[in-house]
């Protein structure tokens, strides 16, 4: 019996936000939280809206998945564009004293370079939003051609 509730539940996710609107704001939700500075809570932040907004979450963690080596380059420009817009000096940080600090765990990292990394998701708060309604506004465009270029054939290919 459980096994079967179980089911209907992952099918009904799977289901779930398949409109040409729902599936462009899931996969624009997922680019503007697949690039967050902090690199390993996108999954979480994302499960948690993908079932608050009732969105597609598993393309959504696809997106986040694909999008992780840009997360990790993207790091550091956004940190200097938060030292930039919020009037720091540049701090002697650089990709593998950044990869050495995670590899020792995430709260070395914190511990280290946590001043940076609050700088890193203003810099993001102000240059991934516009990139998230632009990929919006794309994606829908696209999601809605397919859907009625679907729908046409399907009226061509019904028998008269």
């Amino acid at each position: 019996m459980r096994l079967r509730n179980l089911d209907q539940k992952f099918k009904g996710l799977l289901k779930q936000g398949l409109s040409p609107k729902d599936l462009a704001f899931s996969i624009s939700i997922a680019f503007l939280i697949g690039i967050f500075p902090i690199y390993g809570t996108a999954t979480f932040i994302l499960a948690f809206l993908a079932f608050r907004l009732r969105l597609n979450l598993p393309i959504m963690i696809a997106v986040s998945y694909i999008l992780t080596p840009v997360q990790i380059l993207l790091i550091l420009p956004f940190a200097r564009v938060g030292e930039y817009l919020f009037g720091f000096e540049k701090l002697g940080m650089d990709l593998e004293s950044l990869q050495n600090a995670y590899a020792e765990g995430i709260l070395e990292a914190f511990s280290q370079y946590s001043g940076r990394l609050v700088l890193a998701i203003g810099g993001w708060a102000i240059i991934s939003a516009p990139m998230a309604v632009l990929v919006y506004i794309l994606f829908f465009q696209v999601f809605r051609a397919i859907r009625s270029a679907r729908k046409k054939d399907e009226i061509n290919m019904s028998p008269e």
